[in-house]
């Protein structure tokens, strides 16, 4: 694993309230100092993930176990290593204070070196899954668009956010090189990428949530001749259904496909192309989670406490954790994804608050670890055993935007490529598309 110079592991700072924390966004107004204090001593666990869990070669583990004694080596997720690269840099800010901005910088250069010279690359698109101690690729999707595009928008965020000269010209190289318009089909959409075959995988991203979003507006900043057509946003599909009496777009998908983009790129103050009001959507999809969970609680005693609903970790057959696309429309056996739940603050804080403060306040269910919460069954009488990277991830862009005035979004927003793209696409202020109508 990854070290400061001495060889000893970062030291964890405590969380020591008011005083390190300089500013308090509007999203923070009605919190109590109690419970910003819980909402950041839940950040330095998240955090703290990333500085435990980075390879030798600066990628990012993509699972890590959350209560017993962590493992060495593993398989590396360019998504969790993207969302690490974030999460590295946060914490060096003042309000964590978990590591100096030097060392910051050295991990993340790290990662980015790996990517950029040591990976292997089609049209600078890099695999999905590596091993940590090899650097084997594994998977079925040897190359990988959607896990690109998180490892250069988190290159990116900690390049702009360490103010660094080295990090800026390893995360510029990595984005220039990606030929967007060589991944898109006939009708502009981006392919998800390629088998170890060298064959195009089948599918396209072709829904328009969070899940996406912010890879579409990388793919159409990008140089010109390597960009993806302005086109190919409303050539996306809002896949509307209904859960709870609710109607929305992608109602047959779980938390985290309204969460992971829209913590980038701002949606509630900048509307997209198109009839969708994606940050509206994401609050009612979030609701509707919520009523599903409840809903189901005469068949499972874990709604009667807790909701979340996400692909995760659940119980097993033979007691161990499955990985399950998990939802409020589909695969349902009384597994609530705690840390998910927590990403969707910015919707239903008092709902997250009141869930994660019941997990905390009962000693019998001991499903906070060292990274944070769990996902639990308690009709199984199970805990997830693991923290998974990207789950630690989306959870330190939500709270970061939540507690300090929305700071994720309004770096991404800095980029150049970034602001290329809105204006190639047609994005404009929310406040003047609501005029507008």
């Amino acid at each position: 694993m990854l070290c400061p110079p001495c060889g000893a592991p970062p030291e964890r700072v405590p969380y020591e309230g008011a005083d390190r924390m300089p500013r308090i966004g509007a999203s923070d107004m009605d919190l109590s100092a109690s419970d910003r204090d819980f909402l950041c001593d839940l950040q330095l666990q998240a955090l703290q993930y990333f500085l435990d869990n980075q390879s030798s070669q600066g990628l990012i583990l993509d699972r890590q176990s959350n209560h017993a004694p962590r493992r060495s080596g593993g398989i590396c997720s360019l998504t969790a290593t993207g969302m690490g690269c974030i999460g590295l840099a946060l914490a060096a800010e003042s309000e964590y204070g978990l590591i100096s901005p030097n060392e910051s910088a050295r991990r993340v250069a790290a990662a980015l070196r790996t990517c950029l010279h040591e990976l292997p690359s089609d049209h600078g698109v890099l695999p999905h899954f590596v091993d940590a101690e090899s650097g084997r690729v594994c998977g079925d999707d040897a190359f990988s668009t959607i896990e690109t595009a998180w490892l250069i928008a988190g290159a990116l965020w900690a390049a702009t956010s360490l103010c660094d000269g080295e990090l800026e010209d390893l995360a510029t190289r990595l984005y220039d090189r990606v030929d967007w318009s060589y991944w898109s089909r006939a009708d502009g959409l981006i392919r998800h990428g390629k088998d170890s075959n060298g064959r195009f995988l089948p599918c396209a991203w072709d829904r328009l949530n969070g899940e996406t979003v912010f890879m579409y507006a990388l793919a159409a900043g990008a140089r010109d001749g390597r960009a993806v057509r302005p086109d190919a946003w409303l050539a996306l599909e809002p896949f509307h259904g209904s859960v709870a009496g609710l109607h929305f777009a992608s109602a047959d998908l779980g938390l985290f496909v309204f969460q992971y983009g829209l913590d980038l790129l701002d949606l509630r103050d900048w509307r997209a192309p198109g009839s969708i009001d994606l940050w509206s959507e994401a609050a009612v999809a979030t609701e509707a989670n919520l009523l599903a969970c409840r809903n189901a609680a005469a068949r499972f005693s874990t709604y009667r406490r807790f909701w979340g609903l996400s692909a995760g970790d659940g119980p097993g057959e033979q007691g161990g954790d499955v990985y399950r696309e998990y939802s409020p429309a589909g695969f349902i056996d009384g597994t609530a994804h705690l840390t998910a739940t927590l990403a969707s603050i910015a919707h239903r804080p008092g709902e997250v608050l009141e869930q994660l403060h019941s997990a905390r306040c009962d000693d019998r269910l001991r499903c906070r670890g060292r990274y944070g919460f769990s996902s639990i069954n308690l009709d199984a009488a199970w805990i997830a055993r693991d923290m998974v990277g990207i789950d630690a991830g989306a959870a330190i862009l939500a709270l970061d935007n939540h507690l300090f005035d929305n700071r994720v979004r309004s770096v991404f927003h800095s980029f150049s490529g970034v602001e290329r793209a809105m204006a190639r696409l047609g994005f404009v202020p929310a406040a003047s598309a609501r005029q507008a109508a």
